[in-house]
Order: structure tokens, then sequence, then C-alpha cells
């Protein structure tokens, strides 16, 4: 039975606040909060959470109280316009951007929609009065307005006039159906949707919407990478390393290394304070309880990286289970520590969670300490102390850095930049636009699989040729096609193909309770062994295969379609398509609502 449960985003950070004040009367709706009340609690295996269950229970229902009055409040606010359905497209959409819902939940769902945002309800368990809220969508024009767990980023949208709102994911902090009784098949549903719609988001009015934007390390953290680089080639000492506010220790890491400094220092990327928004880690490249220090870690303040800490030897940090930050710091021969903190949403402060100190100088013979609190320290035993900084050393995320060496292979950052269409506008990942979380796990397969067989270029676009399908057993669901994969790079308004390849075969998907999941695929083999291997796949299906082989036009109209719904999908200029050695393909116009539905 799943259950979505208050605050356990962290299992350790309980974020007191209401989705909502668009009109709900749920426990959890979905207004930009006035202001989000964070209380930052760490608890591990090593040490006893100090907050009950009942201060549990007791934060809930302060949280459930809050929301339900803020929806109170809000409860009438709302016209019918606003949450009604586009022309009955299952189109919502406010002035900033717009979201699809399949047409199998139309029935089971209500869609509440404000000035800057929508959000989704199981309508059966918000009119039982449980709430019923799934999730919703946020546009919010500050990133100070949210914070993590149940709020976050998911991209960007933005208009030439160079406005920028963070799109963030909004999900409830408690149960929102009869908590008595297991999650309704229709809410269970609707999860299970969530994907494919919040992919299905599109910008309106003049507003662009990327996905992921502003949230991949990649992305974000180019200029301070390439400032390491340029840190390492100019050879900067201690001075110039700590005056540019990064640690001095580079300067003996890169010059301990025999060859090319690059190679020795690393870095690597985390989303640790569950914001949606990843972190940056950069530090030495090491085996055993060295590998995975930190000694410079960022995150993103207002749109901007910012440097959390900068250490050293002495002072080195780990990205402990995950989510939180240890710092492993020496006073001295008789004096060091392992302190754990929490690293709060869009700012660079880090909250004290525990913290562990042997110090000699303090008590000569009782030298263990706990402290609970920041400079409040109490006396331990030596076995007490020792298991608890085994254990907390155990969680240590011990990266696979990647060298500054490999930078412009790692990030796509070559000479010459990210390809970008005649706007200027990056050229994205290509993301199934359906609404159906079913072909969004399909497509998803092919560009991973099929994909992996060629050289990476401006984008890959997948584009199966379905023949036929059996979804008589959930487990085992059977898509017989020709699977090809295209490669393009882009020149000017074209997309010219540089590789692809077909890999026509079965696909076996399951359905299970967390969605669609690929278990194998049976491929044709190549030459002399294509047809009876094609035969054996196929079964009866095989004289449909060769037909739709043959029916060139319609494959190609297919292909056309695929392109013109990923370039309107993510607003680009581009107009056509080339094969080498023949003339451009105009697009046709984008068709997202009905093409996908008609492939099965």
């Amino acid at each position: 039975m799943k259950r979505r449960m208050i605050a356990a985003f962290l299992c350790t950070v309980l974020v007191i606040a209401g989705c909502s004040n668009n009109g709900s009367n749920s426990d959890v709706g979905s207004g930009a909060p006035a202001k989000t009340e964070e209380t930052a609690e760490a608890t591990t295996d090593s040490v006893e959470a100090e907050s009950t269950e009942s201060d549990t229970a007791e934060a809930e229902s302060t949280e459930s109280e809050t929301a339900q009055a803020d929806s109170s409040e809000e409860g009438n606010s709302e016209s019918d316009s606003d949450s009604a359905e586009a022309e009955g497209t299952g189109k919502y959409g406010n002035d900033l951007f717009e979201i699809t819902i399949p047409d199998e939940l139309k029935d089971i769902v209500e869609v509440d929609v404000s000035e800057d945002r929508i959000d989704v309800f199981h309508k059966e368990s918000k009119d039982a009065g449980y709430g019923g809220y799934a999730f919703g969508v946020w546009a919010a024009k500050l990133p100070g307005e949210y914070a993590g767990g149940p709020y976050t980023k998911i991209g960007e949208i933005t208009n030439g006039d160079a406005e920028i709102y963070d799109v963030v994911k909004c999900m409830p902090t408690e149960v929102q159906w009869d908590y008595n009784e297991d999650e309704p098949e229709d809410f269970v549903k609707i999860d299970k949707a969530e994907d494919a719609i919040l992919s299905s988001v599109t910008g309106v009015n003049d507003f662009s919407y990327v996905k992921g934007a502003g949230t991949k390390g990649e992305d974000i953290y180019k200029d301070v990478l390439a400032k390491y680089v340029q840190a390492v080639n100019e050879g900067w000492d201690a001075d110039k390393l700590e005056s540019e506010g990064m640690s001095a220790e580079f300067n003996n890491v890169a010059s301990a290394d025999e060859g090319n400094g690059l190679d020795a220092i690393g870095f690597a990327y985390a989303d640790t304070n569950i914001d949606g928004i990843d972190e940056l880690f950069v530090g030495p490249i090491d085996e055993g309880d060295a590998k995975g220090i930190a000694y410079d870690i960022y995150t993103m303040v207002d749109r901007k990286p910012a440097l959390v800490v900068s250490g050293g030897a002495r002072d080195r940090y780990y990205n402990y289970d995950g989510h939180f930050i240890c710092n492993e710091w020496s006073g001295g021969a008789a004096q060091s520590g392992y302190d754990l903190y929490a690293l709060m949403y869009n700012e660079t402060e880090m909250v004290l969670q525990y913290g562990y100190k042997y110090d000699g100088y303090e008590n000569e013979n009782e030298p263990w300490f706990k402290q609970e609190s920041k400079d409040k320290f109490e006396s331990i035993t030596e076995d007490e102390f020792n298991k608890a900084i085994d254990e907390m050393t155990e969680k240590y995320v011990r990266f696979d850095y990647t060298p500054l060496s490999k930078i412009g292979d790692s990030q796509g950052a070559a000479e010459g930049g990210e390809a970008q269409d005649e706007t200027g506008a990056k050229l994205p990942a290509y993301e199934y636009p359906g609404p159906e979380l079913f072909y969004s796990v399909l497509y998803q397969y092919i560009i991973d699989e099929c994909g992996s067989h060629f050289e990476k270029a401006d984008v890959g676009i997948p584009c199966p040729i379905i023949v036929a399908m059996d979804e008589s057993d959930k487990s085992d669901i059977k898509v017989w096609g020709d699977f090809w994969y295209y490669n393009y790079k882009l020149d000017g308004d074209t997309l010219e193909m540089v590789s692809g390849g077909s890999f026509p075969g079965c696909i076996h998907i399951k359905n299970t309770d967390e969605g669609y999941e690929v278990t194998n695929m049976e491929l044709v083999g190549d030459g002399s062994d294509w047809e009876p291997t094609a035969k054996k796949i196929f079964g009866d299906h095989y004289d449909e295969l060769i037909k739709s082989n043959a029916d060139t036009d319609a494959n190609e109209k297919t292909r056309a379609q695929i392109i013109a719904n990923y370039v309107a999908a993510n607003n680009l200029s581009i107009t056509q398509y080339k094969d080498s050695g023949w003339d451009p393909v105009k697009l046709p116009e984008e068709n997202i609502d009905s093409f996908y539905s008609q492939l099965d």
C-alpha cells in the first residue's frame, strides 16, 4: 500500500508549510506560501531521535490546521472558469503555462487553476473531505518563495522580456485519502500518470518551458568549473586560490600530481537539499578513506552559483547519505570532530544536526563528547563514540569524481558550445511530449538502449514504428515494431541526420504499482539471421512487419511528426530535417494532442 506521509523527504528535515491557497478545501493545497517555517532535525541509527511520534503528530496536526485555514480563507476565490477544461482538449492553463490531463483521468480528477499554479486532485477523496491533493505545478517568480522536500524545481519558463519563473512540482505532505483505507485505485492511476502530466507542461503567451532548466549541474556550474581549470592551468598559489573563494588545498593537490593537475581534481553533482537543483562538490580524486572528500561545495542562490563552504586537509567535507554534509575537522593531535549539517534552500547556510568530538584538551581522561546543538556538549563513553563515528562514515557518499581534464566531455562544453536554434536557445534533449506514461517509458528505453550504439550528437530522437501490441498480460505487455533512433546536428533551422539505425523486435513491458518498466527487448538478427529471427519474434505479426517496412512514406510521416512535436514542445525555430544526400523535409504542424494516442 502506497502512503504519502508527512515530511519524510530527508527522513530528518521537517518542513511545515501548506501547499495551497487557491481555493481547495484540502489539507494541502497549492498557492505560494507566504512564508515557510523550517525545522531541521537529524536522526540516524547512531543517534536517538529527540522528536517522538507525538511530536510528529503534533507537527502534522499543526500543518493540517494551517493548510485548512488557508484553504478555507481562499476557498471561494476561484471562479468556475478557472478550473474549466479548455474546449474539451484536456488542457488546463493560466497566463504562464498549461498542462494536459489524459483522457482516462478526466472523470476522476479535479483541476484547480490560479494565476501561477495548476493543481490536480482526486475528485472523490476531495469531495469526501480527505483533501484529495495529488500534485501541482507552480510557476514561482522568485526561488526564495519555495523550499525543498514537497517543493522541487523541475524546469523554467521564460519569455522574450527575460522574465524567468521556476517551474516547481508540489506534493502533499500527508495522506490525502481516507487513511483508514488503502489508497483508492483511481488515486493510484493519478500517481502513475504524474510524470507524463508534468512532461506535458507547455509555456503559453510567449512563455517557453524547458524541462530541467536551472537544475542540472552540468548546465548551472559551467563557469565555476571553468575557473578551477583556469586555476590549475595558470598555477594559482594558495593565496590566489583563497582570494578567489577557492580552497587553498587545491594548490597542493595539483602540485602533487606528476602529470596533469587537472587529472588530480574532480567534481560531482548531487541534489543534497532536495529542492530539485544539483549542488556541486569539488575535491581530490583519491581512494580509501579519502575518496569523496570535498574541499569546496556550491549551491544555487537566486539562480546563481554560490559557495557554501571551503575546506582543507584538516577541515574536509563529505556528502552524507545523499542529503546531508558531514564536516571532519582537526584542531590538533588531541582534538578532532565530526559535525553533520543540513543545507538550507536557496541559501548557503548549513544548520547543525548533531556532532561528535574527541577533545583531550578539555578532558584528558574522558575526551569523548556528543553535541545536539551548537557548542552544547555532553560526555559519552569511548564505545559510544567509536560506534557513532563508524556508523557516520559508513554513510559517506564516495563520489567517483569526474576529472577536470574531462570537463569538456562530461558537460558537452567543447569548443563552440552547445547547439542552439536560430533564436539562440539551447537545443534540449528529446523527451516524450505526450501525456501517456506507457509511451513515455517506451520512448525513453529506445533513447537509452538503442541510442547507446551511436556517438552523441546535438539531439537524438526516437521513432518507433509500432506493428502490433498485446496488452492481455499486464505483467508482460508486448510491443512489436521497428524501433528507429536518429542522431541530428543542428544547422540553422535544419536538423541534419548524422547517424542512426533500425532495431526491429519486441519490447516487453510490465505494469507495476510504481508504473511501467521495460523488462526485455528481443532483437531481430542481422544478415542471413534476419528472416528466421524476425519470423520467430514476430510470429503471426511477421507479415505486418514486412508490410510496414514497405510503406516508407507512412514511416517517414511518422518520423516527421515526431520531430515536429519535439520542436513544438520545446518552442524551437526548427522548420525541417534532412538526411545526407536527400532534399530537406519540411516539418508538419504539431499534433501532440492526437498523434500519440494513435500509436496503439
